[in-house]
């Protein structure tokens, strides 16, 4: 299926639109996959809107246009962490906005509001990691805003598994002190 899919990439790279209907059913669920990981902590987004959100930008990303599967995935790991964080400055900003709120939704929304801070802070101090070290910044990336697994990391960034386990590690450590070191 790999190559399959690696084929029908080529195919539309190559301007062939058939390829792109052809492609849809082979990577939906996979994508649904990461979608469902990612949204299941109830911080924002559903799985089938990031999805279809994921698809969307991804079309209309101009020359942006994968190689590979993995090449493929990499890209969907960065769409769907853009289409997180969008989410979430969306649903902020609306909530400074709203005066009328009640109690109840002020007492369930804060524990949301402060979910979707958090994923703010964490995109921005990502910003940050991908000035220093871009690889470390991708394997983030695509464990903790696509939910991918180790294998499916490896396969997306080009490497090891036993080097992404190590790069996801140093990886969460950097983020940790960034944010720590943005509080103080």
């Amino acid at each position: 299926m790999a190559s399959e899919i690696t084929v029908l990439i080529d195919a539309y790279r190559a301007g062939d639109q058939d390829a792109l209907n052809q492609l849809a059913p082979l990577l939906y669920p996979e994508l649904k996959a990461m979608a469902f990981k990612r949204s299941r902590d109830g911080a924002g987004i559903g799985a089938t809107t990031l999805v279809n959100e994921t698809f969307v930008k991804m079309l209309s990303g101009g020359d942006v246009a994968p190689k590979d599967r993995a090449q493929f995935f990499a890209l969907a790991a960065t769409i769907m962490r853009q289409v997180i964080v969008d989410e979430i400055r969306y649903i902020t900003a609306g909530k400074r906005a709203r005066q009328d709120v009640t109690l109840a939704e002020t007492v369930i929304g804060d524990e949301a509001h402060e979910k979707a801070e958090f994923l703010l802070q964490v995109d921005e101090m990502l910003h940050v990691l991908e000035k220093e070290d871009e690889r470390l910044a991708r394997v983030f990336e695509c464990r903790y805003f696509a939910g991918l697994t180790t294998a499916e990391t490896a396969e997306a960034v080009e490497t090891s598994e036993r080097s992404v386990e190590r790069l996801w590690s140093t990886a969460r450590k950097r983020i940790a002190a960034l944010i720590e070191e943005n509080e103080e």
